[in-house]
């Protein structure tokens, strides 16, 4: 067994750039999710001309959503973190869904699952910052090396 020191940019960065690239559109999802929700109470609130930039924004932030389902899927292939890649797929479908209650001007609905989709938003982009940097058998590796 070796003891020589190893230099910090020999060791891969935990997690790599799936991980990275899901916590970057985690977080412009939530990024998203806050701009549309005070967006939304300029509509509420009747503040004229937020409507078209409320409508363009939730476009780019059911794109940016789909986005971090895919780096969920393809991180959860690798870690095994079932429950993050789900979050993050659902996190999709109700930013689809607001999409859609939007443009069929359903507007309390729409308002009612605004809400859920800012809560479940701001909540992937934390789990995504949670979530370690290492596969299932990196820490299988680790355990063991700590046991030994």
């Amino acid at each position: 067994m070796s003891t020589a020191p190893v230099s910090p940019s020999a060791v891969p960065a935990p997690g790599g750039p799936v991980l990275t690239g899901l916590r970057a559109f985690a977080a412009l999802t939530a990024l998203g999710g806050i701009l549309q929700l005070l967006l939304g109470l300029g509509i509420l609130g009747s503040i004229g001309g937020v409507f078209s930039t409320h409508r363009m924004l939730g476009f780019i932030t059911l794109g940016v959503s789909v986005l971090a389902a895919l780096f969920a899927v393809l991180r959860a292939s690798r870690s095994g973190n079932k429950g993050l890649m789900f979050h993050a797929i659902t996190v999709a479908v109700l930013a689809l869904a607001q999409v859609g209650l939007g443009e069929m001007g359903l507007r309390w609905v729409h308002v009612i699952v605004g809400i859920l989709f800012f809560v479940a938003a701001l909540a992937l982009a934390t789990l995504s910052f949670r979530s370690g940097g290492l596969g299932r058998a990196q820490r299988a590796a680790q355990q063991d090396a700590s046991r030994a």
